[in-house]
């Protein structure tokens, strides 16, 4: 299939990084590394001149920071090397947070709110997630489902700069609507000389309790001959941090009816009060994180004698590990609530519940019943009443590998033509292995929540009114918790559940050739023209497992589960084995939330899983292929698993675990044509007007493979249909279509997997324009327009159908059988933008500015949820789906809001307060008609069928806070800077539908996190300092909204480290 876009739908374009002189010296000072485009307009004799500037600390970096937003042709930000040594940022992504409409989230994945992620995730740019990552200038990407490069794996300290590109030029690489990241790493030319630097720290988490090392070293130096300049630099970073986060969560609420007895299930005379909004349970879970960041890098440089050709070759290898382990204990909301059963969440007889003036549950102890208790006509000991809970061991090891090569070569063979070549090499690779097993135990929940403070859980035993009952077991007096056993610490008390393993193996690689010509007329308003071409190749395989959870043993079945207590040898007619309580273990979640709160347990901890399930992930398997062996059968009457098996013993998985669904292969051509007109004027009254016009061209041809699986259905035969039929039975639904429908049925859903290839063509011009005007006093005006586009993630281009056909009465359609399926759309078209922007600037010292910045941005082709009737043709039949699948919206969505920007160093204080400085910014950010979605790019079936519980298009842009701001307060005089950061964003929408019952929106409530940094230069050469991060100890809370009205209900506390490090430079 081929999709054009109507023939103008212009573009974005990467512009003028830096204009001449000042921006040299900013390219001296941070180490900016020239981009592949004619980013710098300089000759080598410039370009020499301004090597030998060489400034440090806090005023410089932002002088330097300074220079590139003004003398830039387009709207950037950047932060340079020293801005990211001097707070303590780990990770790009920690330091992005400090730009102005930049703001980060602090959760693992947008749809997952129940993991924090301490070091932040995804990176959003004025209110949006489009956006583009570079390296040196170049493409960039993290082989995972995604497109762009994960900034959370990225060495902080390999970084020379980082520059946030907020509007479009013609020279830029496409992609990025929200914005374009572009890290700079160091070269040798940035130095007049030999640089040898190293720095050595020690960070202290005080919740985890362990010091982690970093250390860090560069070499540079160049030399001139006979034969040019040549310039080697070698840099290398390791860097460990060990955290820990806790969370406090309130579960699942529900509308129900509050009676007069206050309670919300009836009894004898109470009467209807109201509706009120009322929980199923709470949770609690401690993770403990172990990250390892090494990166390596590397550049060589040479500059001809006469200084007219420079080539630059760069390495860079990061190399992120992260290991994290999770001991959560949730009440298993999905069992409290059965509709068909009519059982739900109650109070524990004897009590009454509180809710607020908006019916939203405040006070009580809650309990519930359970549905049917396989043991209790044997040997009664699941109880009647309680909450069951999961209490999940997991463990977690994650490696993103991305290694990227550069070749440049920069020819100027005339004074008013520049050449630029360029070759950039990335190989990428993702490997993940992700395992848990859940234990079970049943208690009623007592909980009180404090406003915005962590509420108090407290759980207690499962009594209906809170008593044991007395006697020997019964059916009706279980032996759950009572007698000797009353300690819910005993294996007696605790069963193994359920056991869920997932991996993914993906790698991917980019091939890019760019060249550029730049040729300046030094005339009155037409200063040059630059035309370049761009051929890229990206082929990239993500294998991405479902979450692939399982049964191991349950309270319905098999005569009740298999208890910790119990002899197990996988075979239950079989008499002796292992206990299982010998593979577990109690956790008492010590010190949990900084003991701001009562540890939910109390003095009775849980047992759990007692091994790393993924360093010893073959004896976890083995322990959990015994206990539901022990429970029943594996295998069901079609030979497939009925209980969990590992991942490669699945039907239909392979010896590396993956299902064909979960493999998938895409590859990419895009070719890029531009040509850009830079034009300047100065005026009579000494106004001067600059800037740029251009128009890219882009084309990029995707080819997704897979499969087509028509799955096995034994439609009933034609003798059955033809067999009399019992006095006041019906004719089956099948049976009363045509005949040779039936029989193309049976023909079309036969098992077959056929391959697939989906190819998809679309190509757009994207036309820019860029002006800037300085009337002086230090004061200019900008205006930036631009289209822009931004490709769909690999995830959700699967092209894999699974197509079940049915014959139910709902799925019969004229006639004919119709098949339901939830896929991935290898056809879908990028997101396409219109971008303007208008901002007026006031540099008013070397390190004074005031900015205001407008911004407007149109959005069409949306991806979002979407159903389409599809055909599909097998063995000679064709019939129709209902395919719910990824898709471009017709809505048009806008994006606009403003920033403001502050920065300036007080000399003129007295002293010693002359050492004083600010900088600060505010951005405001509105959206409308961009359409929402729950779509995973993660998820094999990506997750298009799911919907929320409430109408989403009520609920802000994902991801969006209509206000973010940052303040930086510094002190530099003598040896002595220190600085104070604090970033706070308003509440936002972290996803439209949670993964779990009841599917719910979650908004993260408003959050800000203040940190802070002191050095002392001891001499011109070593420097020593401590940072801190969470100085505040920030609670991030989050909050399910419960209905239309967008009413709120509290959900999560999360509790992580205050961070502090030890740090020794040194430069030579």
């Amino acid at each position: 299939m081929r999709v054009i876009t109507p023939a103008i739908r212009p573009a974005s374009t990467r512009g003028n990084l830096l204009r001449t002189s000042v921006s040299l010296i900013a390219v001296a000072a941070v180490g900016v590394i020239a981009a592949p485009a004619l980013a710098q307009d300089q000759t080598g004799d410039q370009a020499a001149e301004v090597e030998e500037v060489v400034v440090t600390g806090i005023r410089s970096s932002l002088r330097s920071s300074q220079a590139i937003k003004r003398d830039s042709d387009v709207v950037v930000d950047s932060i340079t090397s020293e801005d990211i040594g001097a707070l303590p940022d780990r990770s790009v992504t920690e330091a992005l947070q400090r730009v102005p409409g930049v703001s980060i989230d602090r959760f693992a994945a947008g749809v997952d709110p129940d993991h924090f992620s301490v070091e932040g995730s995804g990176v959003v740019v004025r209110g949006l997630t489009y956006v583009r990552s570079e390296l040196n200038g170049r493409d960039s990407f993290t082989a995972n489902n995604g497109r762009g490069l994960s900034f959370a794996d990225v060495p902080s300290e390999l970084m020379g700069g980082v520059d946030v590109f907020k509007s479009q030029s013609a020279d830029m690489v496409e992609g990025g609507i929200a914005g374009s990241v572009n890290l700079r790493t160091r070269v040798p030319f940035d130095s007049p000389g030999r640089v040898i630097a190293f720095s050595a720290e020690s960070s202290y988490g005080d919740f985890a309790e362990e010091w982690t090392p970093t250390f860090s070293g560069l070499i540079s130096d160049r030399w001139e001959t006979n034969a040019g300049d040549f310039g080697l630099l070698l840099n290398y970073v390791n860097s460990q941090l060990k955290t820990r986060s806790d969370g406090q969560q309130i579960s699942n609420f529900g509308e129900r009816t509050l009676y007069s007895n206050g309670d919300v299930v009836p009894s004898a005379g109470a009467t209807e009060v109201g509706d009120v909004w009322f929980p199923r349970g709470a949770a609690f879970r401690s993770q403990t994180f172990d990250r390892v960041r090494e990166g390596y890098a590397a550049a060589g440089q040479w500059r001809s004698p006469d200084r007219t050709m420079v080539a630059t070759a760069q390495f860079l290898r990061s190399d992120s590990t992260q290991a994290w382990t999770e001991h959560a204990m949730e009440i298993a909301t999905d069992n409290v609530y059965n509709a068909g059963e009519g059982r739900d969440s109650q109070a524990q007889q004897g009590t009454t519940l509180d809710f607020g003036e908006d019916g939203v549950f405040t006070n009580g102890i809650i309990t519930g019943t359970q549905g049917w208790r396989a043991d209790q006509n044997s040997e009664p000991r699941t109880p009647t009443n309680g909450l069951q809970s999961n209490n999940v061991r997991r463990d977690v090891d994650q490696r993103f590998v991305t290694t990227d090569y550069g070749l440049n070569f920069k020819w100027t063979p005339i004074d008013n033509l520049q050449l630029n070549f360029d070759y950039q090499h990335v190989d990428s690779t993702v490997d993940n292995l992700d395992a848990g097993l859940w234990n079970s135990t049943f208690q009623n929940a007592a909980i009180q929540l404090r406003g915005d403070d962590i509420p108090i859980v407290t759980f207690l035993p499962p009594f209906l009114n809170g008593q044991p009952c007395e006697g020997p077991a019964t059916a009706s007096c279980p032996g759950y918790m009572r007698g000797d056993n009353a300690n819910f610490s005993l294996p007696y008390n605790s069963f193994p559940r359920a056991a869920m393993d997932h991996k993914e193996q993906s790698e991917g690689k980019l091939d890019a050739f760019r060249v550029d010509a730049d040729y300046s007329f030094n005339q009155d308003w037409i200063k040059s023209i630059r035309v370049g071409a761009r051929y890229a190749e990206r082929d990239q395989t993500t294998r991405f497992t479902s979450y692939n959870w399982g049964r191991l043993s349950e309270i319905w079945g098999s005569g009740g589960p298999v208890w910790l207590d119990d002899q197990v040898n996988g075979d239950p007619t079989t008499p002796g084995g292992f206990q299982p309580a010998e593979f577990n273990e109690t956790f008492s979640f010590e010190n949990f939330m900084r003991g701001e709160v009562p540890i939910p347990t109390g003095d009775q901890p849980r047992q759990f899983y007692a091994s790393n399930i993924v360093e010893n992930y073959q004896d976890y398997v083995d322990y959990a292929l015994a206990i539901g062996d022990e429970w029943t059968d594996r295998l069901d009457a079609t030979g497939c698993p009925q209980n969990w098996v590992p991942l490669q013993l699945r039907c239909g998985a392979n010896e590396d675990g993956f299902r064909l669904n979960e493999i998938n292969p895409v590859k990419e051509e895009t070719t890029a044509l531009y040509a850009m007109l830079r034009f300047g004027h100065q005026f009579a009254n000494g106004w001067n007007l600059s800037g740029n016009y251009g128009i890219r061209y882009t084309k990029t041809d995707r080819i997704a493979s897979g499969y087509q699986s028509f799955e096995q259905n034994s439609f009933i035969s034609e003798e059955e249909c033809a067999a009399p039929l019992e006095p006041g039975a019906e004719l089956p639904d099948f049976c009363q279509l045509a005949p040779e429908v039936r029989a193309d049925a049976r023909a079309f859903a036969n098992g077959a997997l056929t391959p697939i290839s989906a190819d998809v063509s679309y190509d757009y011009f994207l036309p820019s324009f860029n002006a800037k005007l300085e009337t002086g006093n230090g004061l200019q005006f900008r205006f930036g327009f631009s289209q822009a586009i931004s490709p769909p993630s690999v995830g959700l281009t699967r092209a894999y159908y699974n197509i079940p056909l049915s014959d139910a009465p709902t799925d019969i359609v004229d006639g004919q059988p119709t098949a339901r399926t939830t896929v991935g759309n290898p056809y879908l078209k990028p997101v396409f933008a219109t971008n303007y922007d208008l901002s007026a600037e006031w540099y008013f010292a070397d390190v004074g500015q005031l900015t205001f910045s407008l911004f407007y941005k149109e959005l069409e082709d949306v991806v979002t949820n979407g159903t389409q009737r599809m055909a599909f043709t097998n063995n000679g039949a064709t019939f129709d789906a209902i395919v719910t699948t990824p898709i471009n919206s017709d809505a048009t969505g806008k994006i606009k809001g403003f920033e403001v920007a502050y920065q300036q160093t007080y000399d003129f204080l007295p002293s010693p307060f002359d050492g004083l400085g600010m900088n600060a910014n505010y951005t405001y950010i509105d959206s409308s008609g961009i359409p929402q979605n729950t779509l995973s790019a993660t998820d094999p079936d990506v997750a298009a069928g799911n919907t929320a519980n409430i109408d989403t298009s009520l609920l802000p842009q994902q991801n969006l806070s209509e206000h973010t701001a940052n303040l930086a307060v510094f002190y530099e005089k003598g040896p002595l800077s220190a600085r104070l950061a604090y970033a706070w964003r308003s509440e936002f929408l972290i996803t439209p539908r949670d993964v779990i019952v009841p599917y719910a929106p979650i908004m993260n409530e408003a959050t800000g996190q203040l940190d802070g940094s002191i050095f002392y230069s001891v001499n011109d050469n070593w420097k020593v300092g401590v940072q801190a991060v969470n100085l505040l100890n920030e609670v991030t809370r989050t909050s399910q909204v419960l209905n239309n009205d967008l009413l709120t209900a509290p959900r999560s506390w999360f509790m992580n480290d205050r961070r502090f490090t030890l740090i020794a430079r040194a430069t030579f």
